[in-house]
């Protein structure tokens, strides 16, 4: 899929939007299409009273209107629902987004053991790529830390692999970045060899990193010592039991990165 159509969701309860800063700067760096959406939620008086929704509105034809304003293909979707989550992934399936921009909520380790977050529905079930902003500083060293699975023994693993190794060729092409890969290991009986990394990526060894350690304390800290402005990492919907018990590498790693973070499931 081609980067040419970024989808962001605006913030109905913030002034700022930090997500709108990106996604604006990231279409006049690759000429993509803008579509801006937001969600108020049906029976929450903070975002639907009549102040609420004119304040809301006036600040979301702004984001519109500086869009256009400023040369880029823009569209805009304001809707209500009740689950703006799954309004959201519905609305970046009838755009046709290849990325969606949104800005990233904070929560605890014991907040997402615990149950399912605001994060957790968009990160598995969208369309596309989810772009989790953290900051708004600019991607000013223009480097992209990869993270793929050094045990793809199922084919779910190696297919997310394939993706996150070809997004983040796409994501360097499309951006002017400096791709690196990461391949975090716990057994030392099962390490990754540098060089297939390194063939199988199609960039040079001294980009691929083979840390030992859990992976989110692992590609955190790699993030830090490249000085990555944004972490590519994948995440395999689940069902059931696992699915709700939330925890995983990317939304551990959601919490304790400065990064930028873009998820592929």
């Amino acid at each position: 899929m081609a980067l040419d159509k970024f989808m962001v969701i605006l913030d109905p309860t913030s002034e700022q939007q930090p997500a709108f800063e990106r996604a604006l700067a990231s279409c006049h760096m690759t000429g993509a299409r803008l579509h801006v959406y937001a969600c108020l939620g049906t029976g929450q008086a903070d975002q639907t009273s009549p102040s609420a929704v004119d304040k809301f509105q006036a600040l979301f034809n702004g984001c519109v209107d500086r869009a256009r304003n400023e040369g880029i293909e823009v569209t805009g979707e304001l809707e209500w629902a009740a689950d703006w989550r799954m309004a959201a992934v519905e609305a970046a399936a009838r755009s046709s987004a290849s990325m969606i921009f949104k800005h990233y909520t904070p929560h605890s380790d014991v907040e997402r053991e615990i149950r399912t977050t605001y994060d957790w529905t968009l990160l598995r079930l969208a369309p596309c790529p989810v772009l989790m902003i953290k900051n708004r500083r600019d991607w000013k060293n223009r480097r992209v830390l990869a993270a793929v699975c050094p045990d793809a023994s199922s084919e779910a693993h190696q297919k997310l692999n394939n993706q996150i190794i070809s997004f983040a060729q796409r994501f360097s092409d499309a951006y002017g970045s400096e791709a690196h890969i990461i391949s975090a290991f716990e057994d030392l009986r099962h390490q990754p060899r540098v060089d297939t990394i390194a063939e199988s990526c199609g960039i040079a060894e001294e980009f691929v990193h083979v840390v030992k350690g859990r992976p989110a304390d692992a590609i955190r800290e790699t993030a830090e010592d490249i000085g990555a402005d944004l972490i590519l990492i994948g995440t395999v919907g689940r069902s059931g039991i696992r699915g709700t018990i939330v925890g995983n590498t990317s939304e551990r790693l959601l919490d304790h990165t400065p990064s930028d973070v873009l998820v592929l499931n």
